[in-house]
């Protein structure tokens, strides 16, 4: 079969296939040819714009991404619930071509030359305070992204931002409405209130044998015990294996000798350039005319900032910062590896344009002597050598745990200690119960029904174990004696919460007829943000308006813990003379901003044509 493949490539149509993807390749970047397979229907439609799958994956990569940056190490990407995190992507993909097809309705556009400038100033692509393209690249790899989609990414997001700044930057509040703030935020007002505790309303009911002996027949299924597991494991570790690697001095030799090799191969140049975009014959005498400057000892630095046309390095003198050769075209680098210490290069043309360039200064890293280094390369060397004989036994692990019945013979081959878990259930709770991978293998049907040892699983770098079930116990119910305590709490709890709807409503009714005898707690002239009273108070109490001809007013409101409180507003105090500053201008134009972009982005919501497949 392979060599029929090897025949096969040799010919015309194999050939012309192959130049066909690395056009496309070339022209479209490798996301044309993640788009070529399948056939199945885009994930959403917006529009009458798909949106890829591709996209959708990326998007759920780049959430994973930033739940891993939150949360650290501590982080298990396997508790994520990847069809929620792809809805959500499908969703957060679906706003944003709204948004950014609105922008265009909207003639909101951003440049090439916008876009380059951003790129080159973002810090995150620098390396000493200067764009590093090998940077910028490794950065877009990682995160899954092209130079092309990583444009029209910033693009896109350039646009939302561009529009959403207009109706914030454009919303002004008037004098009436700046008032009007200040005279709510300073209203005061008077209240009443009686707090009603559950914890009362529990000790008046009762709760008969016959009660729970019910709620037990009819809610045996709250009652279940847990599954619960123990296995054997075999444990695999790297760092077990340090003791089996061995160094000798020839290897260490080499080892430096590699060190010395590299650095050398990372020496580094300062360039300075002054860069014409154009190549002809106006441009290359302009830089004649440079040259001739130079030779009259005018400053390079200088000239550059008045010649060149690279915006990211004229106003630093031309100067690039240090770089290895290879970070520059093939001319540029040739003719700087070709310069003395401040010397200049005569015009050098490449795909950016005409340049003179400067060498300003070399440097290598320094390679500190072999003895000093001996100690760490032995480690190093060690290190490598575990991780060898780590793949090594991983695989054969693997291959010895899938084809027995047991851990015995695995643990034979490889040397390994046959390792008992405690009891633990789906949940896990401590040893390597604790990882998520081990309590979904352990109670997988293969391991429970099966009798076959689990997949090799992998708990951290350098750290594997299989697992095979040393026993098993079943969910069953418990016995009424075992729950009698907790279901009581439950009645008495789901009963005294019907005690107390009963008795606030009843309350609330002799409040209104004024025929309620309990005792008010009365506050006065409180402002929204009061001390000493529970929040849920306040905010009722700020939310009531008074009955007609000001007549007090009543509700109800849950506080914590299932208590509930009667209140009753007695007066509002306006102030009609509030003093108003820029932080009331301030605030009534952040909401309307905020409400008419709110309704800005819902009109093309309900206007667009979203189709989910």
């Amino acid at each position: 079969m392979l060599q029929a493949i090897r025949d096969g490539s040799k010919g015309i149509v194999a050939k012309l296939i192959v130049g066909l993807i690395i056009l496309t390749f070339a022209l479209f970047g490798i996301e044309s040819i993640v788009a070529l397979g399948g056939g199945e229907a885009a994930p959403a439609e917006v529009n009458g714009e798909e949106i890829s799958e591709f996209k959708v994956s990326q998007m759920v990569q780049l959430q994973k991404r930033r739940l891993q940056a939150q949360f650290g190490q501590n982080f298990d990407p396997s508790i994520l619930n990847d069809k929620m995190l792809r809805q959500s992507a499908v969703e957060s993909l679906i706003g944003e071509t709204v948004l950014r097809q609105a922008a265009n309705e909207g003639g909101i556009y951003f440049s090439d030359k916008a876009i380059d400038k951003l790129i080159v100033q973002s810090p995150e692509f620098q390396v000493n305070g200067q764009f590093d393209r090998d940077q910028y690249d490794l950065i877009l790899r990682s995160a899954g992204f092209t130079r092309a989609t990583h444009r029209e990414l910033l693009r896109s997001n350039l646009s939302s931002q561009q529009a959403q700044s207009a109706w914030q930057l454009t919303s002004f509040a008037t004098v009436t409405e700046e008032q009007r703030s200040a005279q709510l935020e300073s209203q005061t007002r008077d209240f009443s209130y009686i707090e009603y505790t559950l914890a009362a309303a529990k000790e008046s009911v009762t709760v008969s044998q016959e009660d729970k002996e019910n709620y037990y027949d009819a809610n045996a299924s709250r009652f279940m015990t847990q599954e619960t597991v123990v296995v054997n494991y075999l444990e695999l570790k790297r760092s077990d294996l340090l003791a089996l690697a061995e160094v000798d001095e020839t290897e260490l030799q080499e080892r430096y000798d590699i060190i010395t090799e590299e650095s050398a191969a990372k020496r580094e140049y300062r360039a300075a350039h002054i860069l014409l975009l154009d190549d002809n014959d106006q441009a290359r005498n302009t830089l004649n005319e440079v040259q001739a400057k130079l030779s009259a000892g005018q400053d390079f630095s200088t000239l550059a900032e008045q010649y060149s046309q690279d915006d990211t390095s004229k106003f630093s003198g031309g100067d690039l910062g240090f770089s290895t050769a290879d970070v520059y075209e093939s001319e540029f680098s040739d003719a700087l590896m070709g310069l003395n210490k401040d010397q200049v290069s005569k015009v050098v043309q490449t795909r950016d344009g005409l340049h003179l360039i400067k060498l300003l200064g070399t440097r290598q890293p320094e390679v500190a002597a072999f003895d000093d280094l001996k100690d760490s390369l032995v480690q190093e060397i060690k290190r490598e050598k575990s991780q060898i004989l780590y793949v090594e036994r991983l695989e054969s692990l693997n291959d010895e745990s899938f084809s027995a019945s047991n851990l015995q013979a695995p643990a034979a081959a490889l040397n390994l200690k046959v390792q008992t878990s405690a009891e633990f259930t789906r949940q896990g709770e401590s040893g390597i119960a604790q990882n998520s991978k081990v309590t979904t293998a352990a109670f997988s049907e293969s391991v429970l029904f099966d009798d076959s040892n689990s997949e090799v699983i992998e708990l951290e770098d350098g750290r594997a174990v299989v697992l095979h079930l040393a026993s098993f116990k079943e969910s069953v119910v418990k016995s009424f004696d075992r729950v009698a305590t907790q279901i009581e709490a439950q009645l008495r709890t789901e009963k005294g919460m019907e005690s107390l709807g009963v008795q606030l409503e009843g309350a609330l009714a002799s409040a209104k007829q004024g025929e309620l005898g309990t005792a008010w707690s009365s506050l006065k002239d409180k402002s929204r943000n009061a001390k000493g009273v529970d929040a849920p108070i306040i905010a009722k109490a700020f939310t009531m308006a008074l009955g007609t001809q000001g007549i007090a007013s009543f509700d109800l409101v849950d506080l914590s813990g299932g208590n509930q409180a009667l209140v009753r507003l007695d007066a509002v105090n306006r102030s009609l003379s509030a003093n108003t500053d820029d932080s009331d201008e301030q605030k009534v134009e952040r909401g309307k901003s905020y409400n008419e972009y709110k309704a800005y982005n819902q009109h093309f919501l309900d206007k667009a044509s979203i189709d989910r497949n």
